[in-house]
């Protein structure tokens, strides 16, 4: 309140000039004088105040001393000489009214507005009463933390006043923070970082304003600004821009800030904070810097966990010498377990030391934790080809990101190793294809095969299709835009042997299960496309996009990460991140179709924001660690969500696991759940479709060893506009055994085969799992799920559709068919639904789990 006192002290000592006025006119009042009196010598006023006797001219005397040290901003002594020009009751009543109230604005300059508090209140409710009087009662108010009243003051006063000073602001801020109304005191507190912005308190309360709401980008970037200008004095608050800077994905600034600070030494250098560091720069995926600053943090405080962790950083690195060593004296100094043994034998290994490697797996064998992998680890070892094997990935070990024909170990601690993951195989009629292809004029864009196939009953990729057809209207379902194509031949029970060769083994299962099983087969349409953004990102990511482990991607961009794959966990990752449009709100009915026939129908509905995939804004994944937003919900027909679910799924689930919160819709109370995924059941299944077969597959990829097969010609759904435009109604379309076949459309493409097995230490109710992938679309078509002892159990199969609107390839509807118990689970079906809307304005905020329980909840 300095400017405030500063222009009440002005008015003070203006009004007391004034008096010093009046005090001539009361003199003239009782000396009449007939001519000027000559020039006043100056005078010692003090000196006349010890020899004056008379009681008014004391107090005339009192009320000039006043006038002088008020004019000299010494309110305090002005208003105790005002005080005695009363005391010497010499002055008329109009005369010691107006000294009252020389004293009331004086003691109002001391900022001592309660004791003025009664004075104030008769003033304001004076007419005409001037902004300061609003601003002094609100100021009293303020202090006797009467809120409310403050605030309907300070804004009369701020009203009032053409230029009011930042000071008045101020305090209603405060008045309205303190009174919770935070909405309505951000704008002004905005407006006065702008105004004032060497105040330090405002940067803090606006970046604590940013926290609260859950807006930690905000408050990151206000902090920084705020650091930027001096204002960060503590360690406490500069560590606080170093966290908000990591959470809001950016773990490389934060590091990078934090050592900055730390080498400025406005941030300790002791263990805890270069403990934090190092794990900055782990997230950050800057390993070496992570291992120098835990080096450090173990110097100046020896740890085994911190060992453990400075060894596991060095894996990482492949630099398997100094990890065993981290390692072995972690295990000495008492950290003995499972995976500590577990990590120590993969170092080992590493460097060809197998007797070594055999003695830790042996001791990490001792543990309930890691037996069963360390088991397996030794039955290997126990091979003949187990030394030249280590020998083999020692000398051919190539940088991390790329495939090794060897074993690589030491991704992830307890998984078993990506036994010959990158490696193709003849097996079934699928061809090896050799990496890269045959020339880059020899693929499309996305990295299919631009040519025909030998017999050229699959053309040459001309582009797809790019523009709608005539027929349809925009809002409206797709229409087919091969209107006229008829069925070359129908494959059914009877001639199945004569296209075998061209048949998934999922298809020959239902053709030997069902008679009447037929597929309809066109002519082949490569009609997928993408939009050039798609194009130019995906050739873009060629050699800079790349794996670490098969759940961490990095240097990837917008496009397909791997139009190349060189492994089977690469193809997945293209099936997993491909173009689908920017945003999506979909809702669609799904039905558990029993073996009579009889079908148990409900609703889904979707709203995903495509965070990598979105040409418009597509997210960097090495600031923000984010695929896919999304909120979807189930319900029966006509009948409201019982709950929704928000899920946010991430690039490195490494790093951050998939995130999933439930909003129980009849209570309002929404919860966060540990990561869904795996076998877990897709609600609305009736247990027939497992959560990572939702999109024929999604999820995490460790508990499989995905093996890179090669390419097939077959038979698979395609162009399937027929089945959504409207033409087909579900009770036509649901029957008992498997969906009626007339409108379904099936075509001969070239597919990616890849052989999914559990991985050792990993399970999963399906043991193996055989992938075929639309080379064009890069989409899953064909899923081949066995039981644990080699039985094909379940069959998916997705058509495909090319969204011509906006250039993307989905696969609507899916079937997955139960070829035990004879049920099917149809999903995406939307023939009587309303169509899909695509690139609806979607933001990151509408993704928050507080804005899903507000506008969710009821």
């Amino acid at each position: 309140m300095n400017n405030f006192l500063l222009r009440t002290g002005l008015a003070a000592a203006l009004l007391l000039g004034a008096a010093g006025a009046r005090a001539q006119q009361y003199r003239s009042e009782v000396r009449e004088l007939d001519a000027p009196p000559p020039a006043e010598k100056e005078v010692d006023l003090r000196e006349q105040l010890k020899s004056a006797a008379d009681p008014y001219a004391k107090a005339m005397i009192l009320r000039e001393l006043a006038g002088q040290a008020a004019s000299q901003k010494d309110y305090k002594q002005a208003a105790a000489l005002l005080e005695q020009a009363l005391k010497t009751n010499g002055l008329s009543g109009p005369a010691a009214q107006q000294v009252r109230e020389a004293l009331s604005e004086l003691t109002l300059a001391t900022g001592n507005f309660k004791a003025q508090l009664p004075t104030l209140e008769k003033r304001a409710r004076e007419p005409g009463a001037s902004p300061e009087i609003f601003i002094a009662l609100g100021s009293a108010y303020l202090d006797l933390k009467r809120y409310p009243e403050a605030i309907t003051a300070l804004k009369k006063g701020i009203a009032g006043s053409a230029n009011p000073d930042p000071s008045w602001k101020q305090a209603l801020l405060g008045a309205l923070l303190a009174t919770g109304r935070e909405a309505e005191a951000l704008p002004l507190l905005q407006e006065q970082v702008r105004a004032q912005p060497q105040l330090r308190e405002n940067w803090l309360r606006l970046a604590a304003m940013a926290v609260k709401a859950g807006d930690k980008e905000r408050a990151a970037a206000t902090l920084e600004l705020a650091a930027r200008q001096g204002h960060l004095k503590t360690s406490e608050e500069r560590l606080q821009l170093i966290n908000l800077t990591a959470q809001i994905g950016a773990p490389f600034e934060a590091g990078s800030l934090m050592q900055g600070w730390m080498e400025e030494g406005v941030l300790a250098k002791d263990a805890s904070n270069y403990s934090t560091l190092a794990a900055l720069w782990s997230r950050a995926r800057e390993s070496g810097l992570a291992s120098a600053a835990l080096e450090q943090a173990q110097r100046l405080s020896p740890s085994a966990e911190r060992l453990l962790q400075l060894g596991q950083l060095q894996m990482n690195q492949e630099d398997y010498a100094r990890a065993a060593q981290s390692l072995e004296k972690a295990i000495n100094s008492g950290a003995k377990s499972g995976p500590a043994w577990m990590t120590l034998a993969m170092a080992r290994y590493q460097q060809a030391e197998v007797e070594a490697a055999v003695d830790a797996f042996r001791q990490a064998a001792e543990y309930p934790q890691s037996r069963k992998l360390a088991q397996d680890w030794l039955k290997y070892l126990e091979s003949g080809a187990a030394r030249e094997q280590a020998l083999m990935a020692l000398e051919r070990r190539q940088p991390r990101g790329t495939a090794t024909a060897g074993v690589r170990l030491g991704e992830k601690l307890g998984e078993a190793p990506l036994a010959l993951e990158g490696e193709t195989a003849s097996r079934g009629g699928a061809t090896p294809v050799a990496a890269g292809g045959s020339g880059e004029g020899a693929l499309t864009p996305v990295g299919a095969e631009r040519g025909r196939n030998a017999d050229g009953r699959i053309p040459a990729w001309d582009g797809g299709l790019r523009t709608p057809p005539a027929s349809y209207k925009p809002g409206q379902r797709l229409s087919d835009p091969y209107p006229q194509d008829q069925p070359l031949f129908r494959i059914t029970a009877a001639n199945v042997a004569q296209y075998a060769a061209q048949l998934s083994k999922g298809h020959k299962a239902l053709f030997a299960r069902y008679a009447d099983y037929v597929m309809p087969v066109y002519q082949t349409r490569r009609s997928a496309s993408y939009p050039q953004a798609i194009y130019d990102a995906t050739q873009a990511n060629l050699g800079k996009a790349k794996l670490l482990g098969s759940d961490a991607l990095e240097g990837a961009r917008l496009g397909f990460p791997f139009p190349k794959p060189q492994n089977g966990v690469e193809v997945m990752w293209n099936h997993r991140t491909r173009y689908r449009g920017d945003t999506v709100k979909a809702t669609y009915t799904q039905a558990v179709v029993q073996a009579s026939g009889r079908s148990d129908l409900t609703k889904q509905t979707f709203l995903t924001y495509f965070r990598y995939g979105n040409v418009k804004d597509p997210v960097d994944i090495a600031k923000k660690n984010i695929l896919v937003y999304g909120i979807t919900s189930g319900a029966k027909p006509g009948g409201s969500p019982e709950f929704v679910a928000l899920f946010h799924e991430t690039a490195n689930s490494l790093k951050d696991p998939r995130d999933v919160w439930v909003l129980l819709t009849r209570v309002g109370k929404m919860f966060r759940v540990p990561p869904v995924g795996y076998d877990q059941p897709f609600p609305g299944s009736d247990g027939l479709e497992f959560i990572d077969m939702v999109d024929m597959y999604n999820g995490a990829f460790d508990r499989y060893v995905w093996k890179l097969i090669g390419k097939r010609e077959i038979y698979i759904p395609y162009n399937a506009y027929r089945l959504s435009d409207g033409r087909v109604k579900y009770s036509q379309l649901l029957k008992g055994g498997h969906p009626d076949q007339g409108e379904a459309r099936y075509e001969l493409h070239r597919v990616w085969v890849i052989e999914a097995t559990e991985r050792g230490g990993k399970r999963h109710v399906f043991g193996k799992r055989t992938y075929y992938i639309d080379e064009d679309s890069w989409n899953v078509v064909l899923v081949e799920n066995e039981d644990r002892e080699g039985n094909l159990w379940r069959f998916q199969e997705g058509h495909v559709t090319p969204l011509y609107d906006v250039q993307a390839v989905t696969t609507v509807p899916s079937y997955t068919y139960d070829l035990k118990d004879g049920r099917y689970f149809a999903n995406r079906l939307f023939s009587e639904d309303a169509p899909f809307q695509y690139n609806l304005p979607m933001k990151d905020a509408d993704f928050l789990p507080a804005t899903v329980r507000v506008r969710y909840g009821r």
